[in-house]
C-alpha cells in the first residue's frame, strides 16, 4: 500500500509538470491518503507489537532423556 501511496504522489508530481490541474489534485490526495493510511498503521502495530508479553524461557522437561541411576 505505501508504494501505492509513493506511485499516486510520483503521478500527481508529473501531471502537475504537464499542467492537468485536476489530475494533479486528484492523485495527490490519493497519495496523501494511502501514505497518511500506511503511517497509521505502522504507528498501532507497532505499538501493539510493543504491548504483547514476551514468552519467560521456562526450562522444558525432556522425556527422551535417560535418567541417571
Amino acid at each position: 500500500m505505501l508504494k501505492w501511496g509513493f506511485v499516486f504522489l510520483l503521478l500527481a508530481v508529473a501531471s502537475g509538470l504537464f499542467g492537468v490541474a485536476v489530475s494533479d489534485a486528484a492523485t495527490f490526495a490519493l497519495a496523501q491518503v494511502l501514505f497518511f493510511g500506511n503511517v497509521v498503521l505502522f504507528v498501532v502495530f507497532t505499538l501493539l507489537g510493543a504491548m504483547v508479553p514476551r514468552a519467560l524461557d521456562v526450562p522444558r522437561h525432556d522425556s527422551t532423556r535417560q535418567r541417571e541411576p
